[in-house]
């Protein structure tokens, strides 16, 4: 018997190995689809004096202060991020005249007229006199980018750096100087997707938040972002959820806007908590923009008690 068995085994072991073995056909194998690509994240591009003065610079404050930090403009960061998503001018761009026109706030014309972009005007010497620092960046930005950046300004000449150079300074290596200077500051060391949102106001169904991008790169990036607005009825043990996606807004680092979100209407009345969590997403991806991108507010429709000024609306953040 044990023979036997034996040549069995091996009978059918010779007769598994002669028999193909077939995969499944494709139309037999569930169609999987791709994963979602990560959101898109720009790649730090050096300037040269071929560069735009309008595309993003793709920095933070704190990249910008670290750069600053020895100068007497430290702790600028912020004023010349919040100057570029207000104008459009790039904040190394910027950055890079003041250091090239005046040694980052060193020379006695910044430190007397708190002038950093050489511009004349009616103060001593002929020269622009400005409050602050901060009034001067921001003043000068909206400048350049009005006067030298864009078509139709009256200092126009392409709107590249080495353009504007032409009638900005009389030295002819000034464009190279800014693009060198403002390259230094190098890519950025923050997040390339964060946000802050609070609730403006919340009435008859329309809610209105005001957002702001902490991240360095623009909004507007990818043609179709939206921002994703979750949103949550909270009422005891009951709850309502719902997803709104409205346009996002064109910000750059630091830009802010209120946004109104259509169809978030209070279940019914009584005392409802509205929760709100926003996130940015794009043809195929999505970025979660941080703790920060979620707010909250008590509402409370019907009954003696409401009062629709102090319930349903909120002060919106200061701007700086």
């Amino acid at each position: 018997m044990g023979f036997l068995r034996r040549v069995a085994v091996a009978l059918a072991a010779a007769f598994m190995l002669a028999t193909p073995v077939y995969a499944e056909s494709p139309g037999d194998v569930a169609d999987t689809p791709p994963p979602p690509t990560g959101p898109p994240s720009p790649a730090y591009q050096p300037l040269t004096p071929d560069s735009s003065v309008l595309i993003p610079s793709l920095e933070t404050a704190a990249d910008i202060d670290g750069f600053l930090a020895r100068t007497r403009l430290a702790g600028m960061g912020a004023e010349f991020v919040r100057a570029e998503a207000e104008t459009g001018v790039n904040a190394r761009f910027l950055v890079g005249i003041t250091w090239v026109e005046n040694n980052s706030g060193a020379s006695y014309l910044a430190q007397s007229q708190h002038n950093l972009f050489s511009f004349a005007g009616n103060g001593p010497g002929g020269w622009a006199s400005y409050p602050s620092f901060e009034d001067s960046i921001r003043t000068s930005a909206a400048y350049i980018g009005k006067e030298y950046a864009r078509p139709g300004g009256i200092h126009y000449r392409g709107g590249t750096i080495a353009a504007i150079s032409t009638v900005y300074a009389s030295d002819t290596g000034w464009g190279v100087k800014v693009a060198r200077a403002a390259n230094y500051i190098g890519p950025s060391a923050g997040s390339p997707y964060a946000g802050t949102v609070h609730v403006a106001s919340a009435a008859d169904g329309h809610l209105v938040l005001h957002v702001a991008n902490q991240g360095y790169v623009p909004w507007d990036l990818v043609p179709g972002t939206q921002l994703l607005v979750h949103y949550r009825w909270v009422h005891r043990a009951r709850s309502l959820t719902g997803v709104v996606a409205v346009a996002a807004p064109a910000l750059r680092a630091a830009g802010e806007s209120d946004v109104a979100v259509p169809g978030v209407v209070q279940p019914d009345a009584g005392s409802w908590r509205l929760e709100v969590t926003v996130e940015l997403a794009g043809p195929g991806w999505a970025a979660d923009l941080g703790g920060g991108a979620k707010d909250s507010l008590l509402l409370s429709l019907g009954g003696a008690s409401s009062n629709l000024d102090d319930l349903l609306t909120r002060d919106r953040p200061p701007a700086r």
